[in-house]
């Protein structure tokens, strides 16, 4: 398989790319990033000499660009996107950018260039919006509460449009939180426990009470692997680890 990874130096898709490399011999992977923020060269420093992985700089929302990567992919998993909330709220151009225009010239270029390859759209559960009981399903209803949320809401929208007018072999998976190696220093997890050794206060969102799904992120890299081996055109695949816990237990239990 020539497999194709947008967004691969952050810490989901770095993850995944890891993952594939050693439970497939026979996998070559194209690794295509844009250096931003959420990017981290040194998470997949070490593979550089693997003959099986290649890492091209670049932009998904650069239509011509990626038109001429994507010909000859037997599969592509976009985990390419801007992700923060509090920083789509300040500068939301840059969201549109990434994961609607991004997401949209991936599905022109298969749609063009290479209708028979597998898509793998990489979004998150907070596409639903908040939640007082319960849990979402896949046909739960869209309510995005932030730029982030509705630029993913879009670009999801998108994949399942062009899998049923064009056929395209797309598919769209939602995860919840995730923790583990190379994550980005600003998110809760990595957070908390920096600045509690640090002896720094630790900030707690609201009152703590919100509660947040978590799952450990090979085990959501997993996931992902399974839908792109067996998914089905047009699916959405919701991922969680079943791990339902409070700002406040997270805060409690990552102490020094």
């Amino acid at each position: 398989m020539k497999l194709l990874v947008t967004g691969g130096l952050g810490f989901i898709g770095s993850n995944f790319i890891r993952l594939m490399l050693h439970e497939h011999d026979d996998i070559q992977i194209l690794n295509i990033d844009d250096l931003r923020l959420g990017s981290n060269p040194e998470n997949l420093l070490d593979l550089n000499e693997n003959p099986r992985y290649t890492f091209c700089k670049g932009d998904i929302a650069d239509a011509r660009f990626i038109a001429g990567l994507i010909k000859d992919a037997d599969a592509i998993v976009n985990f390419a996107a801007e992700t923060h909330v509090d920083r789509s709220i300040a500068r939301p151009d840059s969201f549109l950018h990434s994961n609607v225009k991004g997401v949209f010239n991936l599905l022109e270029a298969l749609r063009h260039h290479n209708s028979s390859a597998r898509f793998v759209q990489i979004s998150t559960d907070e596409v639903y919006g908040d939640i007082l009981s319960g849990s979402f399903t896949e046909e739960s209803t869209l309510k995005p509460s932030s730029p982030y949320s509705a630029s993913k809401a879009a670009g999801d929208v998108f994949v399942q449009a062009y899998a049923r007018t064009y056929g395209l072999q797309a598919m769209v998976t939602r995860c919840t939180n995730n923790y583990g190696p190379y994550q980005f220093p600003e998110k809760l997890i990595p957070k908390t426990i920096l600045r509690a050794k640090s002896g720094l206060r630790i900030p707690i969102y609201g009152t703590g009470q919100n509660v947040r799904d978590w799952i450990y992120v090979i085990d959501h890299c997993r996931a992902v692997q399974a839908v792109l081996l067996r998914g089905r055109k047009g699916e959405i695949y919701n991922i969680s680890a079943a791990e339902e816990k409070t700002s406040r237990f997270c805060r409690g239990s990552a102490g020094p």
